[in-house]
């Protein structure tokens, strides 16, 4: 079984390219899922976080909108929430691989925002997922629009420092590249991500 890891910053188009991996057959290990599912159903990690923010805690889950608002303004609040949900996602991974070996997959995806910052991650060969930085920040504040429509508007300059602030704190392209195996270029149209993922995966099949 081979292990894929994909890096890239902050709306690079990771997801966009996960999913393509897996309409051509991969497994996929989706970090930031996994953290969703964490703070909205793991009451063992709903209570940690409480205590951390409690202004996150609404109707029995944790809002992830408030969370990362207060997170980003507040250093050492994102390095406690970071040691409180970081375990988590590494024991979901390990089982996910295990069970992927146990299923015979021929290849699997790890989808993980903090891949080469967090070190620790077993994987056979690296892509880096490259877009420039206005279309990163642009698909940020898009994806926000759609998430909370009514309140978009009035956030959007904050969305924007916040965006930044992320991008600033993680590895640069060049860093990226360096780091990684194959490079997808993710600034043009969705047919050339397409096209530049199978020419990959036969790569990769061989």
């Amino acid at each position: 079984m081979k292990i894929i890891g994909l890096t890239g910053g902050i709306a690079s188009g990771k997801n966009f390219i996960a999913e393509i991996f897996a309409n051509n057959g991969a497994a996929i290990f989706d970090a930031d899922e996994e953290v969703h599912k964490l703070l909205e159903s793991d009451k063992s990690t709903i209570e940690e976080v409480k205590k951390l923010s409690p202004e996150s805690f609404f109707e029995h889950k944790i809002n992830r909108k408030i969370l990362r608002k207060i997170v980003f303004s507040n250093s050492k609040k994102l390095e406690m929430l970071e040691k409180i949900l970081h375990p988590k996602v590494r024991k979901k991974y390990q089982s996910f691989l295990d069970k992927s070996k146990k299923e015979g997959r021929k290849m699997v995806i790890l989808n993980i925002p903090l891949l080469l910052e967090k070190k620790g991650y077993e994987c056979d060969k690296i892509i880096a997922v490259i877009s420039a930085r206005s279309i990163q920040r642009e698909r940020f504040l898009k994806r926000n629009k759609e998430f909370y429509p009514k309140t978009f508007a009035e956030e959007k300059e904050n969305l924007i420092k916040q965006f930044e602030k992320i991008f600033l704190k993680q590895n640069t392209n060049s860093d990226r590249k360096k780091a990684a195996d194959f490079v997808i270029d993710n600034t043009k149209s969705k047919d050339f991500a397409i096209s530049q993922v199978k020419n990959l995966i036969k790569l990769l099949e061989k």
